[in-house]
């Protein structure tokens, strides 16, 4: 029995069960309960949570052995890591944690990321996806910027693929950079978000799609949404513009002026909505804003 018992092997450390051997061991329970506190806390302080592990251990950090990664849903464990650039035996003392850190910020689906090295073989990261609110779409076939591009919540534009037709589309914006916020897409985002109230709901087309067009510079038509009729809203005062347009929408003789013809409707006016045949082209129309 007890020589038995000798030649077991000490007990691993394990997140929320701490061994017998680890609670003999001062170094291994302060271990054990940082690397649970990181896992839970989503290493928000991984840098002075790094300089409290190395004091106490000496920087005792060897080669890396395993990589364990938070926060990811649309990229894989293998994506991540291959974008880290970081191999198994690496020694953790060489791994430049800011350099991962700006390696993983430059896939575009990645919005923050945080790295921390974990004595004694082990690289924590955790990053934060971007969640993509509206897609881009480059303005008549011949556009330069061919590839769709997504819009997070924040307006940054990247470039991602995604199978979601259930996105709002904001059309034009082919010479807006990759990589980077941009407030007329927030003003864009608003704007789809007034029209999810309910008196909108007849603005959508037949298949329930709305799109919302960028102003053009050499335009003074400004911001025109397309769904069931065509609206002009100008370049300003949206808000109060948007407003005028749910009373035309909930005005059957206004709706019904053309007839079975496309309408379209013309808020640029001060108080006023003109009413007019649509034009089914994408040449832009001068006119006041």
């Amino acid at each position: 029995m007890g020589g038995r018992d000798a030649r077991r092997k000490p007990g691993r450390l394990r997140i929320g069960a701490l061994s017998g051997a680890a609670r003999a061991h001062p170094t291994r329970l302060r271990l054990g309960l940082l690397f649970a506190l990181s896992l839970i806390a989503g290493i928000a302080l991984a840098s002075p949570i790094e300089k409290h592990i190395a004091d106490w251990t000496n920087y005792d950090l060897g080669l890396l052995e395993q990589m364990a990664i938070q926060g990811n849903s649309r990229l894989s464990f293998a994506e991540i890591a291959t974008t880290t650039g970081i191999r198994r035996g690496t020694p953790l003392t060489s791994i430049d944690v800011a350099a991962v850190e700006r390696s993983l910020l430059a896939q575009p689906w990645i919005r923050e990321a945080d790295v921390l090295r974990l004595p004694p073989s082990t690289l924590l990261i955790r990053v934060e996806e971007r969640v993509p609110r509206a897609v881009l779409v480059p303005r008549g076939r011949n556009s330069p910027a061919a590839a769709p591009r997504l819009i997070d919540a924040g307006g940054h534009l990247f470039a991602a693929a995604l199978e979601d037709q259930s996105l709002p589309r904001l059309i034009g914006g082919g010479a807006l950079a990759s990589d980077e916020k941009h407030p007329v897409l927030l003003t864009g985002l608003a704007l789809f978000d007034q029209l999810q109230a309910p008196e909108f709901a007849d603005l959508r087309g037949p298949e329930g799609d709305l799109q919302v067009y960028l102003p053009v510079r050499s335009s003074s038509e400004g911001w025109v949404v397309r769904g069931s009729i065509d609206v002009v809203l100008g370049q300003r005062d949206l808000r109060p513009r948007i407003r005028r347009l749910a009373g035309v929408i909930l005005s059957d003789k206004a709706m019904g002026a053309l007839g079975d013809r496309r309408l379209e409707v013309d808020l640029r006016f001060a108080d006023q909505a003109v009413l007019r045949r649509a034009k089914n082209t994408e040449k832009r129309r001068g006119g006041r804003s």
